[in-house]
């Protein structure tokens, strides 16, 4: 038995001793390659006589334009016109004009999470991205594993839904009653009788639902029949849903709410585009338990 335990202990040993190395070798392989990509930078700008500046993560980069312009926040949609070349000028892949390519910060891990917000709305840019914050050891067509890469950016746009709800309610004049965590704007614009409507009862209302153009897509004013929503359910998108479990029969209020809680990215074509914000002019007719 004592035998048999010693030799457990050394095949342990033995497992350390072998991971430990392996881990080693990956350690001094990534070092080696971090070495080799900023040997192949510096050798690159120097050769094109470029000044970039080298941000935290690694990353090299040039801005040109002014600082006029907003920086991206958490939330924001991003419209990008690029083209990413090797450092030897082989473009790798570019966006097709008049088609920039789209995503949402803080909903990505693209290089442009890692590069765009070293720069200003008004800003073009240039990246020089080692290959640890690019594609790593990933190939790509006419791309070896490890290479470091250039982005360039003609420009780029940000859009928040936010401020877009903002400028519309200044615009208006619009006195907003409460603001909620998830993007509600709540307006109170004739008070309701009695209690607030208790979970599990079924409200009965009028609706207008518009987009921040004024586009009406979808109204049952007109109609004979109420729309039916359950409080505390999920009858309805969530900024509808929620906005309407704030009101007391005979209430009219006034929702407007991102598209976050909306019909999102999508939409709900063709009458409602992806990332409309919404408005619901609403009214509680009645209030019932089925």
């Amino acid at each position: 038995m004592k035998n048999i335990k010693s030799l457990y202990v050394l095949g342990l040993f033995a497992i350390v001793v072998l991971l430990s190395s392996c881990l080693s070798t990956i350690v001094l392989e990534d070092d080696e390659i971090v070495k080799q990509n900023e040997t192949k930078i510096q050798t690159y700008l120097s050769s094109q006589s470029l000044s970039f500046t080298k941000a935290t993560n690694g990353i090299y980069y040039a801005a040109v334009g002014d600082t006029s312009g907003r920086v991206m926040t958490s939330g924001d949609t991003v419209r990008v016109q690029y083209t990413i070349s090797r450092l030897d000028g082989v473009k790798i892949d570019s966006s097709v004009t008049g088609k920039p390519f789209q995503f949402i910060y803080g909903n990505s891990t693209s290089i442009f999470v890692k590069t765009l917000p070293l720069l200003h709305e008004s800003q073009q840019g240039s990246f020089i991205i080692p290959s640890t914050q690019a594609l790593g050891s990933q190939t790509f067509p006419n791309l070896p594993a490890n290479s470091p890469i250039r982005l360039d950016v003609k420009w780029f746009k940000t859009y928040s839904e936010s401020a877009y709800i903002d400028n519309y309610i200044l615009a208006n004049n619009i006195k907003v009653t409460a603001k909620y965590t998830n993007g509600l704007r709540y307006i109170r614009t004739q008070d309701g009788t009695g209690d607030y409507m208790a979970s599990g009862k079924i409200a009965k209302v009028k609706y207008t639902g518009k987009l921040l153009n004024g586009f009406i897509f979808d109204s049952n004013v007109a109609k004979t029949d109420t729309f039916k929503i359950t409080i505390g359910g999920s009858s309805a998108i969530t900024g509808f849903q929620r906005g309407v479990e704030l009101m007391k029969v005979g209430e009219k209020a006034t929702l407007i709410f991102p598209s976050s809680i909306g019909y999102g990215t999508t939409g709900s074509l063709p009458k409602i585009p992806g990332e409309s914000p919404l408005i619901f002019d609403v009214q509680v007719i009645a209030v019932s338990d089925n």
